[in-house]
């Protein structure tokens, strides 16, 4: 029958019948079976779900073979039955595994192969079918009879999953998850990311290293690119162990985010969250009794590469971090990570706290940028060499105490600690230095010239070292350019033996000519003079000084320039004075079309004296080209604002963002459209007020009322727009009003040069207040100190105390450093300040203790610190400082001591020292020191050499008495071949050459004031004003290219300076000379003589500036003058000016008062004696002199 194919009806009746009438399931098993096996086969194909029915209650108790067997019957025609019937069996298949004998069939085999042979082709069971099958008892035994490659079978099966919340549950009970993890492949996506979230938990619970070690590294390696933000959060990671935790850290260390959900961003926010769950002040995860978590490599360990997110507060809120700070992995990791400066610097601080004898050498190198100087003592020759190359190369700026630790390892200097050293080679002490000798000092001479930041002391002592043993010779180009940095320690003497040829060779070096630009002024000025005596005239002056050196040019050799634009373009990209400029201005600015070409340093040379022969068109272009240029600004006079001022009026006045917003100053306001008051004070609140003249410092109380009115401000306060608006008049603000405006007012208050007690006091209480950007004092720290700008300068204790001394003093340190570099602060204000800071810090030393040093000995290191010498009270200072140490680092110290009892004792050390008297290389490094000595210290000073005076002459020291300038004048003259020459006036400048007697004064050459500077001579007498105008009438009488009764403008402004000295006869030749006499230059006449000057006289002599006598009418020189005069001859000038006399008053009052002028003369000339005449005659002369100045106009 088996190969008989009957049709479908045939099929289905017979197996009615059968059912119907074969008593099937009371047939013996072995005649069941020969059935399934010989007869049913033919009759299957295309079953119904009725006999499938029927068939299955007659085989489904049979014994398991039988069984079997009737299900194989029904796979092999499977391929003809209905869906309904194939899904009826496998039903009836399921039902079978059920029961009161579930699995009756199951045998010692796999549970998955024990499901497959069952089911055969009849649908396979999901997998929660596939899980409830199992007798709860047999769960373990059904599980641990599956392999790995099963279970994958099972989760890859087409629709097998149908519910993935049974996936850990599966997991869960299967024994040998961590085997499949670690072997079978992936699962799509979503079902491998689920299979990983079941494991997860348990993954991060696991307490043993090796365990965790074959999670992370074996069997979750495919699994973790699968994370997501909701594996990583913190509320996940929270509970991990520590041992899991930081394997999991060390995975994402160098895990590939370019698919990843998350960011090494949140990586970090997770650690920070664990890290600080700790519940006491011991770091999370540390415990030195567990020999798990007792590593100090705990940065290394829990944070990892997402070093670079952290913060200083983080930091701060990980607890004592002290045990981890010389771990040598930590300090690797903060080495290769780009972290905070505020981080890296707590770190290195605290560190050298709990170590202070901790090596440098052992630091990552940018540690080393930041380690204390005394981490760098006591290092071996090759220890140094290492270092010292490699802070150099990495650091940006290595401190001075750094180099200095570094150079005292060198007990002997060598070539090679030389070479070691570089540019450390700032830290040697001049005794290092001179010990070394010649020999070693010409060897090493290739290191030593590129060494930049040389104090003069320390290279005056190698060229004296170098020469003196007779390895070196300066007296040609190769020898000049061969010192490099050094050249600053050549002394003038040499420099003077030096023919000009050679230096002209020399500058042709870049290189030299930056050198020498760091020398002191005095050797640029020779070196100048060199090269002039090569060719004096003015277009080969200008060729061969170099750019940067062309200040030091005598004004004199700038008055031939030539007319042409090739000489025009050479004035123009040099380096001037505003003496020099003001000589060269009208020739080069005649050749450039366009005034924002030319340079603010020609153009600081504009004056109303040389614009004359300018049309009013150019002029006004000069003017515009003198506003602000990007970051640069045009350091303007007050004469030459006042001047622009009179063209600006008569041109167009609102353009106020057109000119240099100086000049706003002094308009007049009265003059301003209301409209554009707004405007106005927004353009002038960028300007700088101290142009002002003492005379007119009343206009800022003025332009602030005006102001006021004109922003609508009332009361107090002013709102955050209206400080924009005022700019930097918000530093002439009262305390009144700092404290009741905006707290945007303090930003205004950074841009201050000075500022008033009652201004800080009030800027305080701002501060304090805590309404403020930088918050209430108790969240402030070295940032805020930062982010205040130069306010630091001017606080008091009340504000230093409510910062840390660890903030402080990292603060200070870079602070101080930088107000020195960039010269933003005088001396003074760094002692006021440091004094402020030292209430707080200072300790107080006892009185037992006074002489004795009990805060450590000052060494080489100390001196070069930036914070030295505010760390010792005087009486310390004195115990702590020995006289070895002053010496052989002596311009370290007076470079750093600012204040008189500290420079005394700089003093008398040195008396100590040098019994015999102070030598010239110890004077030219005293600095602001020799401001300390007394008359008889002085008088064993041997002050031999102009450079010596020039030294101590340098203003930026401090002033003299004028008793202490005679006497060292006195000391210099009385060697032989010295006087007061070009040089030596230079050196004295008009302040100290006030100082001498009028001895002296007669004792200086015409040609050494041709030659010189020019010189403020306001604190002169009149008696030595008049001695040296006529010195310089006579240097500059050769300039006058004019006829002998007028000056040119050139030899009037080579004689500015000294016209306090002139006399009222060469004042009159001014009047007849179209000078345009500003009016400061003017009031510094002698009062005599501008007594003795008629209203047509002065208005001549001021020329466009004449308007300026009502701007100035307040001054003393100047209400003398208009009080002389007739109200009616001073209304002819129609600028407003009252006070004169009445022409009605009697000839006998108008002689009284007339000859009260003359009187207060101490000239002897013919003016001198001029008594006023009765009013006729008067008339009569003025008439004559009106008809005079029309013939000579």
């Amino acid at each position: 029958m088996q190969s008989v194919v009957l049709p479908s009806p045939v099929q289905e009746a017979f197996l009615q019948q059968v059912f119907d009438r074969a008593n099937l399931t009371t047939l013996p098993d072995s005649d069941l079976q020969i059935w399934i096996l010989n007869i049913l086969p033919s009759f299957v194909a295309n079953i119904t779900v009725q006999h499938v029915t029927s068939y299955f209650s007659v085989v489904q108790q049979r014994p398991c073979p039988i069984s079997q067997q009737a299900v194989q019957l029904l796979n092999s025609s499977s391929s003809t039955f209905q869906p309904e019937t194939q899904d009826q069996i496998y039903q009836l298949i399921l039902g079978s595994l059920t029961g009161p004998a579930p699995l009756r069939c199951y045998a010692n085999q796999s549970y998955y192969a024990f499901l497959t042979s069952s089911f055969m082709s009849f649908q396979f069971p999901s997998l929660t079918t596939f899980l409830s099958l199992m007798p709860p008892a047999r769960v373990p035994e059904l599980m641990e009879s599956m392999s790995p490659a099963e279970v994958s079978s099972l989760l890859n099966r087409p629709n097998a999953v149908d519910d993935v919340t049974q996936i850990c549950p599966l997991f869960r009970i299967y024994p040998k998850t961590p085997q499949y993890l670690q072997t079978e492949p992936l699962l799509p996506d979503g079902l491998a990311r689920q299979v990983l979230s079941c494991v997860w938990p348990q993954v991060l619970k696991v307490e043993s290293q090796s365990e965790v070690n074959q999670w992370f590294d074996l069997r979750l390696v495919q699994y973790l690119p699968l994370l997501t933000s909701q594996f990583i959060a913190p509320d996940v990671m929270r509970n991990a162990s520590c041992l899991a935790f930081k394997k999991f850290v060390s995975a994402m260390a160098t895990y590939n985010y370019t698919a990843a959900e998350f960011s090494q961003s949140d990586i970090y926010d997770t650690i920070l969250v664990y890290l600080n769950s700790s519940s006491d002040s011991t770091p999370k995860c540390y415990n030195t009794s567990n020999p798990d978590l007792n590593s100090t490599a705990w940065f290394a360990d829990y944070i990892s590469v997402f070093l670079s997110f952290i913060t200083l507060d983080d930091l701060l809120k990980f607890g004592s971090i002290k045990p981890f700070l010389v771990n040598l992995e930590n300090l690797q990791l903060f080495s290769q990570i780009s972290v905070p400066d505020d981080v890296l610097e707590y770190y290195v601080t605290l560190l050298f706290e709990m170590n202070p004898s901790f090596s440098a050498y052992y630091l990552p190198l940018k540690f080393r940028c930041l380690a204390p100087a005394s981490s760098f003592l006591q290092l071996s020759p090759e220890q140094l060499k290492n270092i010292s190359s490699s802070i150099h190369q990495n650091c940006t700026d290595v401190l001075p105490e750094v180099s200095a630790a570094l150079a005292s390892n060198a007990e002997v200097l060598t070539v090679n600690a030389i070479e070691a050293l570089g540019q450390s080679s700032t830290g040697l002490s001049t005794a290092q230095i001179s010990g070394a000798g010649g020999d070693v000092l010409l060897d090493a001479l290739t290191v030593l010239k590129l060494v930049e930041g040389w104090n003069l002391d320390q290279a005056m002592m190698i060229i004296q070292t170098l020469l003196s043993s007779g390895v070196y010779q300066i007296n040609s180009v190769a020898s000049l350019q061969n010192l490099g940095s050094l050249i600053i320690g050549v002394q003038t003497s040499i420099i003077s033996l030096i023919s000009g040829n050679i230096f002209l060779e020399a500058i042709k070096s870049e290189l030299f000519v930056t050198n020498v630009i760091g020398a002191p002024v005095i050797v640029q000025q020779t070196i100048v003079s060199q090269i002039i005596s090569v060719s004096s005239s003015s277009d080969s002056v200008i060729t061969n000084v170099p750019d940067l050196m062309a200040t030091e040019i005598p004004r004199v050799f700038l008055l031939g320039v030539s007319s042409s634009s090739a000489a025009a373009q050479t004035v123009n990209q040099k380096k001037w004075k505003h003496e020099q400029a003001v000589l060269i201005f009208e020739t080069v600015a005649a050749q450039f079309s366009n005034p924002e070409d030319m340079s603010f340093q020609v153009l600081q040379g504009f004056t109303c004296s040389r614009i004359q022969s300018f049309s009013s068109s150019k002029v006004m272009n000069l003017i515009r080209g003198c506003k602000r240029r990007a970051n640069q600004t045009l350091v303007l006079q007050e004469s030459q604002l006042t001047c622009m001022y009179h063209y600006i009026k008569s041109a167009d006045l609102a353009a106020f963002s057109q000119y240099p917003a100086e000049v706003l100053v002094y308009y007049n306001y009265s003059m301003i459209n209301r409209s554009l008051c707004r405007s106005y004070f927004s353009s002038l609140g960028t300007a700088s007020f101290s142009v002002l003249s003492s005379t007119l410092s009343f206009k800022k109380q003025t332009l602030f009322n005006n102001a006021r009115d004109c922003l609508g401000i009332s009361g107090f306060r002013i709102s955050r727009d209206q400080l924009d608006v005022l700019g930097s008049m918000c530093c002439f603000l009262s305390g009144d009003y700092i404290q009741s405006s905006d707290s945007y007012v303090l930003e205004k208050l950074k841009q201050c040069v000075d500022l008033s007690a009652q201004q800080i006091s009030a800027l305080e209480s701002v501060l304090l207040g805590g309404n403020t950007s930088y918050g209430p004092s108790g969240s402030w720290d070295r940032t805020t100190l930062e982010n205040l700008g130069l306010l630091p300068l001017y606080l008091t204790a009340n504000i230093w105390s409510k910062f840390s001394q660890a903030n402080k003093q990292r603060f200070l340190k870079t602070f101080i450093r930088d107000l020195k570099k960039n010269d933003k602060a005088s001396e003074m204000k760094l002692l006021n300040m440091m004094n402020e800071v030292n209430k707080i810090s200072r300790v107080r030393i006892k009185r037992s203790a006074e002489t004795a040093c009990t805060v450590g000995q000052i060494q080489q290191t100390q001196v070069y610190s930036d914070m030295f010498p505010f760390a010792y009270d005087v009486l310390q200072f004195n115990a702590c400082l020995s006289v070895q140490t002053l010496k052989d680092n002596l311009e370290a110290v007076t470079d750093r001591v600012y204040e008189r009892s500290y420079q005394r004792i700089v003093l008398d050390k040195l008396n100590q020292a040098y019994p015999g008297g102070l030598s010239d290389g110890v004077l030219q490094v005293l600095g602001p020191a020799s401001r300390a000595a007394t008359p008889d210290d002085v008088r064993k000073w041997n002050v031999t050499k102009i450079d010596t005076l020039w030294s101590l002459m340098n203003q930026r020291n401090g002033d003299w008495d004028a008793e202490m300038v005679q006497l060292l004048v006195s000391k210099y003259l009385s060697v032989n071949g010295n006087t007061l020459g070009t040089n030596e006036l230079n050196a004295l400048g008009g302040t100290n050459l006030c100082a001498l007697n009028t001895s002296v004064l007669n004792s200086i050459t015409a040609a050494s004031v041709e030659r010189a500077s020019a010189f403020s001579l306001t604190s002169c007498s009149s008696e030595k004003k008049s001695v040296l105008f006529s010195i310089a009438q006579n240097a500059f009488n050769a300039t006058n290219t004019r006829s002998t009764n007028t000056v040119s403008i050139t030899t009037y402004q080579l004689l500015q300076n000294y016209l306090g000295g002139a006399d009222v006869t060469f004042v009159r030749t001014l009047v007849n000379s179209s000078v345009n006499m500003d009016v400061l230059t003017f009031m510094s006449l002698k009062q005599s003589v501008i007594n003795v000057l008629i209203v047509p006289e002065v208005k001549s002599l001021l020329g466009v500036n004449v308007a300026d006598l009502k701007t100035y009418e307040s001054a003393a020189q100047i209400q003398e003058w208009i009080g002389l005069q007739l109200q009616s001859d001073l209304d002819t000038l129609q600028i407003g000016v009252t006070g004169g006399r009445n022409s009605t008053v009697s000839a006998t009052t108008t002689s009284s008062s007339s000859t009260k002028a003359p009187s207060a003369q101490t000239s002897t000339t013919a003016a001198g004696s001029r008594v006023w005449s009765p009013v006729c005659l008067q008339l009569l002369l003025l008439a004559v002199t009106m008809t005079t100045l029309k013939l000579l106009h």
